[in-house]
């Protein structure tokens, strides 16, 4: 079993599809560390520029598509990173792992040697120049891939897949066995069953009256694909390569068992346990390799997942409106995240009268003293 005998299966080529296509599509970028707490987008650090740009003939989601195809099927993705005169990241170049061999240093630390039209042959990375992230290990040092560990698994859906295909192949006809009354050679019976197939086989010949000749009987001997329970077999293996993975079911159009009461339950569940794990490895890699010493801590690398958190448009006006009424955000942010023009005056905060900050009570004023109206008799 290899990666591309693996692909051959559709379930696994759905898991993989999803899992590089999702990662690929999420905006990669570089935020710095403000004093009061969060962060804001650097637009001007060379970071952002290169992670526009990776290298000289990929899109940025082509190269992370790839980085996480090889992640999913291999269990390891490489990726060496060439740098400037002055030390700067200019280039990130994922590359097969074929095509990349492991080595540990005599103080244990991890050395790769690669191989790539755009690097030479044979040319060695430290782990402060190379991205590398890995799925289980076995050492902490290299990963295992999952088609390795769950052969039989893949093996089995091939297996069903072929059959099928052959089945139909056949005209959907049950094997059995021609019997007749005399003893056949070698020859006549050989000439029988070409003659047979020639007739009866494929899908062209489905459903044709068969003729028998000369007391000639056709015996079934081959169990039913009800008896083998082939199409139940079929659809748990979809749910097994699925588990392999980590991805729902309905992410490759398996529906058997979604509908609307848990399809968004079942999303959410597939960001938080499936994506952000693979992310949060790649951005903590491409910290530690691509920041500088005096960088550590004041920068972050995330991808942004809000491209897959944005949900429909009424939703998204909603939360808008409930965040700009609020304070929680301006007009001019809600703006921006829809791909609008920013407008006078719309960067500042609404503030509701019933949570702002109460006014003092005005100092009522000190009455007049009364004049005295009494006057005394002599």
């Amino acid at each position: 079993m290899n990666p591309l005998t693996a692909m051959q299966a559709a379930a696994v080529y759905g898991c993989v599809k999803r899992l590089s296509e999702d990662i690929g599509k999420l905006p990669l970028r570089l935020k710095r560390r403000l004093r009061r707490g969060g962060f804001s987008l650097d637009l001007d650090h060379p970071l952002n520029r290169l992670f526009r740009r990776p290298n000289e003939w990929q899109t940025p989601s082509q190269c992370w598509s790839y980085f996480v195809w090889a992640l999913a099927l291999r269990g390891n993705a490489y990726a060496p990173v060439l740098r400037g005169p002055a030390g700067e990241p200019v280039q990130i170049i994922p590359v097969n792992p074929d095509q990349v061999s492991p080595l540990r240093a005599t103080d244990g630390l991890p050395w790769w040697q690669v191989s790539h039209p755009c690097i030479g042959d044979g040319r060695r990375f430290d782990q402060g120049n190379l991205l590398h992230a890995h799925g289980m290990s076995f050492d902490g040092y290299t990963g295992v891939s999952p088609i390795m560990l769950a052969q039989d698994v893949v093996g089995l859906s091939l297996a069903t897949q072929q059959h099928g295909a052959t089945l139909f192949r056949q005209g959907a006809q049950v094997s059995g066995v021609l019997e007749t009354a005399g003893k056949l050679s070698a020859e006549a019976a050989q000439r029988m069953g070409a003659s047979w197939m020639a007739a009866y086989g494929g899908v062209q010949n489905s459903h044709k009256v068969v003729v028998l000749e000369e007391g000639t009987k056709f015996s079934k001997i081959a169990m039913t694909n009800d008896e083998a329970q082939f199409l139940a077999t079929r659809q748990f293996s979809v749910v097994e390569i699925c588990r392999m993975f980590g991805v729902p079911p309905h992410k490759v159009f398996d529906l058997s068992n979604a509908h609307y009461a848990n399809i968004e339950n079942s999303e959410q569940q597939y960001i938080n346990d499936t994506l952000i794990p693979v992310a949060q490895q790649i951005e903590e890699v491409m910290e530690a390799v691509l920041l500088f010493e005096d960088e550590q801590g004041q920068f972050e690398i995330e991808f942004n997942f809000d491209k897959l958190l944005r949900g429909d448009r009424k939703t998204r006006m909603e939360t808008y409106v409930a965040g700009v009424n609020n304070g929680i955000m301006s007009r001019n942010q809600a703006r921006i995240e829809e791909g609008w023009e920013p407008v006078d005056g719309g960067d500042e905060l609404r503030v509701p009268l019933n949570t702002g900050a109460p006014e003092a009570a005005p100092v009522p004023a000190p009455k007049p003293e009364s004049a005295q109206t009494e006057t005394q008799e002599p």
